[in-house]
C-alpha cells in the first residue's frame, strides 16, 4: 500500500511539473504603434519640459517647486514617470502646467515614447 501511494504521489508530482512547464508565462512589451524609431531627449523632451515647465519658473534650478528640477537628463529621468502622471493629469498627481490647460495629447506622447523607449540621455 505505503508503495502505491509513493508511486502515485511520483506520478502525480511529474504531471504537475510537466503541465507548468508548458504553461510559461511570456512577457510582452506593448510598443505604442505612434511613436516614432527614437525619441530624442536633447532635440526633444528637454525642449518640452523647458518651455512648459522650468521657464516658467516652477521647475528650474532656483526654485525647484515640490522637490522637483527639471532641467537636465539628470534630474527629469529618475523622477520621468511622475512628471508623465502630472502632464496627463493622471488621479493622484498634481495636474501639470500649473494654472494652464494641459498640454496637448501629440506632445505628451512624446515623453510617453521617451520613456517607453528606455529614457535614453539622447
Amino acid at each position: 500500500m505505503k508503495r502505491k501511494i509513493m508511486f502515485a504521489s511520483a506520478f502525480l508530482f511529474t504531471l504537475v511539473m510537466v503541465i507548468s512547464c508548458k504553461k510559461d508565462k511570456v512577457s510582452t512589451v506593448s510598443v505604442n504603434p505612434n511613436c516614432p524609431d527614437t525619441i530624442s531627449f536633447s532635440a526633444t523632451v528637454l525642449p518640452l519640459i523647458t518651455q512648459n515647465c522650468s521657464t516658467s519658473g516652477c521647475h528650474d534650478a532656483g526654485s525647484g517647486s515640490a522637490g522637483y528640477t527639471l532641467t537636465s537628463h539628470q534630474d527629469i529621468s529618475p523622477s520621468a514617470n511622475q512628471v508623465l502622471g502630472a502632464m496627463r493629469h493622471d488621479a493622484g498627481f498634481s495636474p501639470m502646467p500649473a494654472g494652464a490647460p494641459k498640454l496637448a495629447d501629440s506632445l505628451i506622447q512624446y515623453v510617453e515614447c521617451w520613456i517607453a523607449q528606455g529614457k535614453l540621455n539622447n
